[in-house]
């Protein structure tokens, strides 16, 4: 999958970005762009199971989810997220493959891992994990930034344990560095919209404003957007008569397809 030339510099504008040569440096300051500007959500993948027939037109590829994210200023859950990055990296000149990774269940989280002078980087912007996690097959290694403290931990055939301070769940999720396939990638993406796909049932928005990550669920009563960073959780209460609203203005995402995916799960 590729995007158009065009298309990937109104992506870098997006992102506040410019073209530069890959580098670890440079990978941090796309996922920092990234989980900044591109929500983890469940909004447009609702919408549009609602309003397709078929569950093989509902993936949402690169050059899709791309352009809805420039136009709605929405995201996609880590199928489609993973995806839409790996490919804008892609277009950048970095190397890398997608892998689909353990949580709770078994082949349920996507990953990149990109590979720069010879060595392994993690980039997961779905969680999101905030920087490139180097990854090391004998030895336990660290990392910091302004969210979490990273501990990535090596156990057998090709499987890591990738830990976070600053959660309730420390074990964020088990890397299985294996590279998926793309048509492998695809058939998974167009079953994450099945009646088994994660997160249709519930309309989530998640994304890092003014350093902190924000969150909402519909699942969780009363309507609140919660707001974490190292030290302290803040948390506003929602009105259910203003709730795209309130959502689009501080998720900066289009309030109809909010209300829309509200709509479709009998939220409002």
């Amino acid at each position: 999958m590729t995007l158009s030339p065009d298309l990937t510099s109104h992506i870098l504008a997006y992102l506040g970005c410019v073209r530069e040569e890959p580098s670890v440096r440079y990978l941090n300051r796309l996922i920092h762009a990234y989980i900044r500007h591109v929500p983890w959500e469940s909004v447009s993948r609702i919408v549009k199971r609602h309003t397709t027939l078929e569950t093989k037109r509902c993936p949402r590829w690169p050059a899709e989810f791309w352009q809805e994210a420039l136009e709605y200023g929405t995201g996609g859950t880590c199928f489609e997220n993973n995806l839409a990055f790996l490919t804008l990296l892609q277009e950048l000149d970095f190397n890398g493959y997608l892998t689909i990774n353990d949580m709770e269940n078994p082949a349920c989280h996507t990953a990149g891992v990109i590979t720069l002078n010879g060595q392994k980087y993690l980039a997961d912007v779905a969680i999101p994990i905030h920087c490139a996690l180097p990854l090391y097959t004998n030895q336990i290694t660290r990392r910091s930034n302004e969210f979490h403290y990273y501990t990535i931990r090596p156990e057998h055939n090709r499987r890591y344990a990738i830990e976070r301070s600053h959660h309730p769940k420390r074990r964020a999720f088990t890397l299985v560095d294996l590279p998926i396939p793309l048509d492998a990638y695809r058939i998974a993406v167009q079953n994450d919209y099945e009646e088994t796909g994660y997160f249709l049932d519930r309309v989530i928005i998640v994304k890092i404003i003014e350093r902190r990550l924000w969150r909402f669920s519909s699942a969780d009563l009363p309507f609140k957007v919660e707001g974490f960073d190292r030290t302290s959780r803040q948390e506003v209460r929602l009105e259910t008569n203003t709730l795209a609203k309130s959502l689009a203005e501080r998720f900066g995402m289009d309030e109809t397809k909010i209300a829309l995916a509200l709509a479709d799960r009998h939220v409002i």
